[in-house]
């Protein structure tokens, strides 16, 4: 919950994106693992994140991409 409000508190409204803190410029880099972290902790407006490849799930199932696991 408190990584939750922490993302959406670094958000920018006006502009749109995420940055590293609150009140700081918003970047992709921040903007992109700030809304993957917000869907792979549960956020159902989003949709669900793959977290190997940092993508949505439907891209990785559209392009047959399968995730190897090591052992």
């Amino acid at each position: 919950e408190k990584l939750i409000t922490f993302i959406l508190a670094c958000q920018d409204n006006e502009t749109g994106g995420i940055a590293d803190k609150p009140g700081d410029l918003v970047d992709p880099f921040h903007t992109l693992f700030g809304i993957a972290g917000l869907s792979l902790l549960g956020d159902t407006t989003l949709k669900q994140v793959n977290p190997v490849y940092c993508m949505p799930e439907d891209v990785i199932h559209r392009l047959g991409l399968k995730v190897q696991m090591l052992n």
